[in-house]
Protein backbone atom coordinates (compact mmCIF):
# COMPACT_ATOMS: atom_id res chain seq x y z
CA UNK A 1 0.00 0.00 0.00
CA UNK A 2 1.19 3.46 -1.22
CA UNK A 3 0.31 6.61 1.04
CA UNK A 4 -1.74 7.88 -1.34
CA UNK A 5 -4.26 5.02 -0.30
CA UNK A 6 -3.37 4.95 3.67
CA UNK A 7 -4.37 8.76 3.52
CA UNK A 8 -7.57 7.74 1.48
CA UNK A 9 -8.01 5.01 3.87
CA UNK A 10 -7.48 6.41 7.46
CA UNK A 11 -9.31 9.71 6.60
CA UNK A 12 -12.31 7.39 5.89
CA UNK A 13 -11.62 5.36 9.20
CA UNK A 14 -11.24 8.34 10.74
CA UNK A 15 -14.32 10.43 9.66
CA UNK A 16 -11.78 13.40 8.15
CA UNK A 17 -11.89 15.10 4.92
CA UNK A 18 -8.46 13.92 2.53
CA UNK A 19 -6.05 16.67 2.42
CA UNK A 20 -4.02 16.45 -0.53
CA UNK A 21 -2.51 20.04 -0.26
CA UNK A 22 -1.21 18.54 2.99
CA UNK A 23 0.32 15.23 1.91
CA UNK A 24 4.03 16.06 1.85
CA UNK A 25 4.33 17.22 5.38
CA UNK A 26 1.60 14.94 6.07
CA UNK A 27 4.08 11.87 4.83
CA UNK A 28 6.99 12.91 6.43
CA UNK A 29 4.87 12.46 9.79
CA UNK A 30 3.80 9.21 9.47
CA UNK A 31 7.04 7.50 8.14
CA UNK A 32 8.58 9.17 11.31
CA UNK A 33 5.52 7.23 13.23
CA UNK A 34 5.74 4.20 11.69
CA UNK A 35 9.97 4.08 12.79
CA UNK A 36 8.70 5.53 16.26
CA UNK A 37 6.73 2.52 16.93
CA UNK A 38 8.87 -0.17 14.85
CA UNK A 39 5.87 -0.74 12.04
CA UNK A 40 6.90 -2.04 8.62
CA UNK A 41 4.54 -0.25 6.16
CA UNK A 42 1.60 1.36 5.82
CA UNK A 43 -0.64 -1.56 5.69
CA UNK A 44 0.24 -2.96 8.74
CA UNK A 45 -0.21 0.96 10.40
CA UNK A 46 -3.81 0.95 9.11
CA UNK A 47 -4.60 -2.29 10.95
CA UNK A 48 -3.11 -0.87 13.83
CA UNK A 49 -5.10 2.24 13.90
CA UNK A 50 -8.37 -0.19 13.36
CA UNK A 51 -7.58 -1.68 16.23
CA UNK A 52 -5.60 0.36 18.80
CA UNK A 53 -7.53 3.37 19.82
CA UNK A 54 -4.15 5.00 21.49
CA UNK A 55 -2.80 5.48 18.09
CA UNK A 56 -5.96 6.28 15.71
CA UNK A 57 -6.35 9.38 18.31
CA UNK A 58 -2.52 9.32 17.59
CA UNK A 59 -2.80 9.70 13.76
CA UNK A 60 -5.47 11.99 14.14
CA UNK A 61 -3.50 14.54 15.88
CA UNK A 62 -0.88 14.19 13.00
CA UNK A 63 -3.25 14.38 10.33
CA UNK A 64 -4.63 17.56 11.46
CA UNK A 65 -2.48 20.85 11.95
CA UNK A 66 -2.64 22.53 14.96
CA UNK A 67 -2.40 26.56 14.89
CA UNK A 68 -2.94 28.36 18.21
CA UNK A 69 -2.34 31.85 20.00
CA UNK A 70 -3.21 33.78 22.35
CA UNK A 71 -6.78 36.19 21.78
CA UNK A 72 -6.52 34.52 17.62
CA UNK A 73 -9.12 36.34 15.66
CA UNK A 74 -9.11 39.33 18.18
CA UNK A 75 -12.80 40.26 16.22
CA UNK A 76 -14.25 37.41 18.01
CA UNK A 77 -13.02 38.10 21.64
CA UNK A 78 -14.32 41.31 21.01
CA UNK A 79 -17.89 39.82 19.70
CA UNK A 80 -17.99 37.76 23.15
CA UNK A 81 -17.25 40.69 25.19
CA UNK A 82 -19.10 43.42 23.39
CA UNK A 83 -22.13 40.76 22.25
CA UNK A 84 -22.15 37.42 23.60
CA UNK A 85 -21.50 37.89 27.35
CA UNK A 86 -23.56 40.46 28.11
CA UNK A 87 -26.57 38.36 25.63
CA UNK A 88 -25.98 35.69 28.80
CA UNK A 89 -25.36 37.73 31.38
CA UNK A 90 -28.67 39.87 31.36
CA UNK A 91 -31.33 38.86 33.91
CA UNK A 92 -28.64 36.44 34.97
CA UNK A 93 -30.48 34.35 37.19
CA UNK A 94 -27.87 31.21 37.19
CA UNK A 95 -24.74 31.20 39.85
CA UNK A 96 -22.63 30.09 36.98
CA UNK A 97 -21.11 30.24 33.77
CA UNK A 98 -19.65 27.58 31.59
CA UNK A 99 -17.56 27.74 28.48
CA UNK A 100 -16.21 24.41 26.44
CA UNK A 101 -13.20 25.05 24.20
CA UNK A 102 -13.02 22.11 22.03
CA UNK A 103 -9.74 21.30 20.66
CA UNK A 104 -7.76 23.17 22.60
CA UNK A 105 -4.02 22.92 21.47
CA UNK A 106 -2.08 23.94 24.61
CA UNK A 107 -4.48 26.01 26.20
CA UNK A 108 -3.77 29.33 24.26
CA UNK A 109 -7.85 30.16 23.57
CA UNK A 110 -9.33 28.82 26.95
CA UNK A 111 -6.70 30.57 28.96
CA UNK A 112 -8.00 33.52 26.51
CA UNK A 113 -11.42 33.47 27.68
CA UNK A 114 -10.17 33.07 31.30
CA UNK A 115 -7.78 36.24 30.74
CA UNK A 116 -11.08 38.18 28.98
CA UNK A 117 -13.37 37.19 32.08
CA UNK A 118 -10.33 38.16 34.53
CA UNK A 119 -10.16 41.67 32.97
CA UNK A 120 -13.73 42.93 31.84
CA UNK A 121 -16.55 40.97 33.84
CA UNK A 122 -15.04 39.80 37.20
CA UNK A 123 -15.69 42.65 39.04
CA UNK A 124 -19.12 43.36 38.15
CA UNK A 125 -20.04 40.15 38.61
CA UNK A 126 -18.14 38.72 41.63
CA UNK A 127 -20.34 36.50 42.80
CA UNK A 128 -20.92 34.57 39.39
CA UNK A 129 -18.30 31.59 39.12
CA UNK A 130 -17.41 30.78 35.69
CA UNK A 131 -16.29 27.76 34.29
CA UNK A 132 -13.68 26.98 31.54
CA UNK A 133 -13.51 23.55 30.24
CA UNK A 134 -10.76 22.89 27.72
CA UNK A 135 -10.80 19.84 25.59
CA UNK A 136 -8.05 18.29 22.68
CA UNK A 137 -7.44 14.31 21.36
CA UNK A 138 -3.56 15.10 21.73
CA UNK A 139 -2.02 14.61 25.62
CA UNK A 140 0.89 15.99 24.99
CA UNK A 141 -1.01 19.36 23.95
CA UNK A 142 -2.96 19.01 26.95
CA UNK A 143 -0.07 18.59 29.33
CA UNK A 144 1.72 22.21 27.84
CA UNK A 145 -1.33 23.39 28.11
CA UNK A 146 -1.39 22.83 32.34
CA UNK A 147 1.94 24.50 32.29
CA UNK A 148 1.16 27.32 30.61
CA UNK A 149 4.75 28.40 28.88
CA UNK A 150 4.32 29.96 25.63
CA UNK A 151 7.29 31.46 23.17
CA UNK A 152 6.97 35.32 22.73
CA UNK A 153 4.93 34.59 18.78
CA UNK A 154 2.24 33.16 20.86
CA UNK A 155 1.16 36.93 22.57
CA UNK A 156 1.59 39.00 19.86
CA UNK A 157 -1.86 39.85 20.12
CA UNK A 158 -2.29 40.10 23.72
CA UNK A 159 -2.63 43.60 25.12
CA UNK A 160 0.15 44.79 26.87
CA UNK A 161 -1.36 45.48 30.14
CA UNK A 162 -2.53 41.61 29.88
CA UNK A 163 0.75 40.51 28.95
CA UNK A 164 2.62 42.80 31.93
CA UNK A 165 -0.16 41.68 34.70
CA UNK A 166 -0.53 38.01 34.07
CA UNK A 167 2.78 36.59 32.60
CA UNK A 168 6.57 36.11 33.66
CA UNK A 169 9.38 36.05 31.49
CA UNK A 170 11.55 32.89 32.74
CA UNK A 171 13.89 31.21 30.75
CA UNK A 172 12.57 33.10 27.54
CA UNK A 173 9.12 31.89 27.78
CA UNK A 174 6.04 33.55 29.30
CA UNK A 175 4.69 31.95 31.90
CA UNK A 176 1.09 32.36 32.67
CA UNK A 177 -0.09 33.13 36.61
CA UNK A 178 -1.46 30.52 38.60
CA UNK A 179 -4.55 31.86 39.20
CA UNK A 180 -4.96 31.99 35.62
CA UNK A 181 -4.04 28.55 35.02
CA UNK A 182 -6.32 27.00 37.86
CA UNK A 183 -9.02 28.78 36.35
CA UNK A 184 -9.21 26.30 33.07
CA UNK A 185 -9.80 22.28 33.35
CA UNK A 186 -8.01 20.67 30.97
CA UNK A 187 -9.65 16.98 30.28
CA UNK A 188 -8.72 14.52 26.98
CA UNK A 189 -11.66 14.21 24.45
CA UNK A 190 -12.70 12.80 21.06
CA UNK A 191 -15.25 15.05 19.89
CA UNK A 192 -16.07 12.87 17.16
CA UNK A 193 -16.44 9.83 19.33
CA UNK A 194 -16.77 10.21 22.84
CA UNK A 195 -20.44 12.12 24.36
CA UNK A 196 -20.34 15.70 24.44
CA UNK A 197 -20.15 17.28 28.27
CA UNK A 198 -23.76 19.43 28.64
CA UNK A 199 -24.79 22.29 30.45
CA UNK A 200 -22.73 24.54 28.28
CA UNK A 201 -23.87 28.83 27.70
CA UNK A 202 -20.26 29.01 25.42
CA UNK A 203 -19.02 26.42 23.21
CA UNK A 204 -15.71 27.24 20.69
CA UNK A 205 -15.31 24.84 18.60
CA UNK A 206 -13.14 26.53 15.66
CA UNK A 207 -10.96 25.50 12.87
CA UNK A 208 -11.44 21.33 13.75
CA UNK A 209 -14.64 19.80 13.10
CA UNK A 210 -15.84 22.16 10.64
CA UNK A 211 -12.24 22.25 8.64
CA UNK A 212 -10.83 18.82 8.93
CA UNK A 213 -13.69 16.80 9.30
CA UNK A 214 -15.98 14.83 6.61
CA UNK A 215 -19.73 16.02 5.72
CA UNK A 216 -20.92 13.09 7.66
CA UNK A 217 -19.23 13.77 10.42
CA UNK A 218 -19.87 17.42 11.00
CA UNK A 219 -23.09 16.42 11.32
CA UNK A 220 -22.73 14.73 13.71
CA UNK A 221 -20.45 16.54 15.96
CA UNK A 222 -22.96 19.97 14.91
CA UNK A 223 -25.55 17.82 16.82
CA UNK A 224 -23.62 16.69 19.88
CA UNK A 225 -22.66 20.77 20.08
CA UNK A 226 -26.54 21.04 20.44
CA UNK A 227 -27.14 18.73 23.03
CA UNK A 228 -24.30 20.19 25.07
CA UNK A 229 -25.32 24.08 25.11
CA UNK A 230 -27.88 25.66 27.55
CA UNK A 231 -30.80 27.02 25.30
CA UNK A 232 -30.02 29.75 23.89
CA UNK A 233 -26.65 29.33 24.61
CA UNK A 234 -23.75 30.18 21.66
CA UNK A 235 -21.70 28.38 19.24
CA UNK A 236 -18.16 29.61 17.72
CA UNK A 237 -16.61 28.44 14.82
CA UNK A 238 -13.63 29.62 12.56
CA UNK A 239 -14.32 32.55 10.83
CA UNK A 240 -14.04 30.98 7.06
CA UNK A 241 -15.62 27.47 8.55
CA UNK A 242 -19.06 26.90 7.15
CA UNK A 243 -21.13 24.62 9.23
CA UNK A 244 -23.48 21.59 7.45
CA UNK A 245 -26.42 22.83 5.12
CA UNK A 246 -28.59 20.89 7.87
CA UNK A 247 -27.77 23.71 11.05
CA UNK A 248 -30.45 25.81 10.89
CA UNK A 249 -32.85 23.31 12.38
CA UNK A 250 -30.52 23.22 15.42
CA UNK A 251 -28.99 26.95 15.22
CA UNK A 252 -29.36 30.53 14.10
CA UNK A 253 -26.78 33.02 13.17
CA UNK A 254 -25.93 35.81 15.70
CA UNK A 255 -23.23 37.09 13.62
CA UNK A 256 -22.16 35.21 10.58
CA UNK A 257 -19.38 37.45 10.03
CA UNK A 258 -17.28 36.41 13.37
CA UNK A 259 -18.55 32.60 12.87
CA UNK A 260 -21.25 32.72 16.22
CA UNK A 261 -24.30 30.94 16.29
CA UNK A 262 -26.68 30.90 19.02
CA UNK A 263 -29.05 27.61 19.48
CA UNK A 264 -32.17 27.04 17.89
CA UNK A 265 -35.04 27.98 19.84
CA UNK A 266 -38.50 30.23 19.02
CA UNK A 267 -37.62 33.18 21.63
CA UNK A 268 -33.72 32.98 19.53
CA UNK A 269 -35.72 33.07 16.10
CA UNK A 270 -38.53 35.65 16.77
CA UNK A 271 -36.11 38.14 18.21
CA UNK A 272 -33.93 37.62 15.40
CA UNK A 273 -37.02 38.22 13.06
CA UNK A 274 -38.09 41.07 14.63
CA UNK A 275 -34.58 42.40 14.24
CA UNK A 276 -35.21 42.04 10.62
CA UNK A 277 -38.14 43.56 10.38
CA UNK A 278 -37.35 46.68 12.44
CA UNK A 279 -33.82 47.07 10.20
CA UNK A 280 -36.43 46.80 6.85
Amino acid sequence: MGFDEFLKEAALLLGLQRRPFQRRGVKRKVERRLVEIGCPGFDEYLLKIQIDPKEKDHISTILTVTISRFFRDREVFDALEKSVLPAILKDREKKDLNVWSIGCASGEEPYSLSLLWKEKFEKDFPKLHHSILATDIDEKMIERGKEGRYKKSSLREVPDNILKRYFRIKNEFYVLEQVIRESVDFRKQNILEDEPFSGMDVVFCRNLAFTYFSKESQTKVLKKLAEGLNEKGFLVIGKDEILPLMYPTLFVPFSKAQGIYQKFSLNVTNRLNLCSETED
